[in-house]
């Protein structure tokens, strides 16, 4: 088996990976959600939207069709970096599952309030309020260095820089608003995207 003929399986078991952990808990919260108001931005969603678009053209064009995009790999990267990207791949993964687990039913796909919404500071959430967010980007920059493509490296990632930044303002807002002081102290407690440096 060829090396690239690994990268692309890692590839691919990585992708099934977290499209199968989005479904599963997506799945489990779509018949519970009771009452719920929708506070996402558009600009947050076309930028989320447009990230997964590329992602998913570039790297089922790297998957099935290798080199279609020839311009795509126009930057060969060196062995090490595209090991590293598997590391980084992977990393991400184990945090988006283990995010997902612990967000349970609280959990949803664009900015909302719920009903029975709680404050989840178990897992990952006891350092960081949003990694879900930092998987996402772990997964888009792991798997552009896993591909050797810098389209899958700069453009995915670069767009959900942009959700991220419009999106997180907004959702913290949402939470103060739902839980007061005890969001707040949560906040002081830990960082946004990485653990707070004490």
């Amino acid at each position: 088996m060829s090396g690239e003929t690994v990268f692309r399986a890692l590839f691919g078991l990585s992708f099934l990976f977290m499209l199968g952990i989005r479904l599963y808990y997506q799945s489990k919260v779509l018949h519970n959600e009771g009452k719920l108001e929708v506070r996402e931005g558009s600009v947050s969603i076309i930028a989320g939207s447009l990230a997964a678009l590329t992602a998913i053209v570039f790297g089922a064009e790297y998957l099935l069709f290798p080199e279609t995009f020839a311009f795509a790999y126009a930057l060969r990267y060196p062995g090490w970096l595209r090991w590293l990207g598997v590391l980084v791949l992977a990393g991400g993964i184990v945090i988006l599952w283990v995010a997902h687990h612990h967000l349970g039913k609280s959990f949803h796909s664009l900015v909302v309030t719920k009903e029975n919404q709680v404050l989840v500071e178990t897992g990952p959430y006891r350092w960081i309020r949003h990694p879900i967010y930092t998987a996402y980007l772990m997964n888009y920059l792991g798997g552009g260095l896993l591909s050797s493509n810098w389209v899958l490296t700069a453009v995915p990632v670069l767009l959900y820089v942009i959700l991220v930044v419009t999106r997180m303002g907004k959702e913290e807002a949402v939470m103060r608003e739902r839980f007061g002081q005890q969001y707040v102290e949560y906040m002081q407690r830990t960082g946004r995207l990485v653990p707070r440096i004490r």
